[in-house]
């Protein structure tokens, strides 16, 4: 496997571009050459063929990307809401065929741009033992911020029916023994690093197939992340009982800008929030 990256050039080219402001109108315009056209348009047909080839479709319309996925079997506690193949299957709930850096351009292409991950720092001075086992955090933590990012899952049921989901509804905060509710996403957008010594950088989430994380993990070689008070904890979260059995396929979706979906489901529990606090009446006297 060339782990150089070569074969990804054109479209990381078209899909860094997105994220250049646009620059100052020219005083007179010129139309391009045939050669600059033609060039263009070849440039653009290969960033068409490689995202076919990784099953990834971008709507830049509806601001979207798309991707093919499968329902995972975790072990462990899910430190992971999607993963590539080869990424840490044992606390995932979806993987993916589709390269980490073919679908990292894709989403730049739809306007996203990379955030800050979470950062951590040691209070100074730190409290004591009995203040730390009073339940006082020895850490100070920023989550991450930036651009926000928003997930669905759909596919098909027993009856053929299409089914889709906010991504929240499929991950259970275990501490409340709920689906996850006040949690946003931020994009990340990997990071390039020297792996081997004398050899180029590569896009870490290639090798590490690990994609969108549901804690804080360190560093940022994964290309997005949840943002949650309990997002610290790695062993809080679990699937719930909405997610398909293992192996069913499906379409996972990014989505740049906040779905009907999404809308429907903050309107849901508000609503059932607002019911809960709801003082009682006391019963009447006959």
């Amino acid at each position: 496997m060339n782990l150089r990256l070569l074969p990804c050039l054109p479209l990381l080219t078209v899909a860094l571009a997105c994220q250049q402001p646009p620059p100052a109108p020219a005083p007179t315009p010129t139309p391009p050459t045939p050669d600059a056209a033609a060039a263009a348009q070849k440039l653009l047909a290969e960033v068409q063929q490689q995202l076919q080839a990784e099953g990834i479709t971008v709507d830049t319309k509806a601001q979207t990307v798309a991707i093919p996925a499968v329902v995972n079997e975790p072990q462990d506690p899910v430190e992971y809401l999607l993963i590539h193949r080869k990424g840490k299957r044992h606390e995932a709930v979806f993987w993916t065929r589709s390269k980490p850096s073919v679908l990292n351009a894709a989403l730049l292409m739809i306007g996203l741009s990379p955030g800050k991950n979470a950062s951590y720092v040691e209070k100074n001075p730190p409290p004591t033992l009995e203040e730390i086992e009073a339940g006082a955090d020895p850490i100070i933590v920023t989550p991450p911020s930036g651009t926000p990012l928003w997930m669905t899952v759909r596919w098909r049921d027993a009856e053929g029916k299409t089914v889709e989901h906010c991504v929240e509804d499929l991950l259970m905060d275990l501490t409340t023994q709920q689906p996850i509710a006040d949690a946003t996403w931020v994009y990340l957008g990997g990071r390039m690093a020297q792996i081997y010594r004398n050899e180029p950088e590569v896009f870490v989430a290639d090798m590490e197939g690990n994609l969108v994380s549901t804690c804080y993990l360190t560093p940022d070689n994964h290309l997005g992340t949840m943002v949650h008070e309990r997002a610290r904890d790695d062993q809080n979260w679990w699937t719930t009982s909405l997610v398909p059995q293992p192996g069913t396929e499906v379409e996972f979706v990014f989505h740049r800008t906040e779905p009907k979906l999404h809308k429907e489901r903050s309107e849901r529990l508000a609503r059932a929030k607002a019911a809960a606090e709801k003082p009682t009446e006391p019963p009447r006297e006959k």
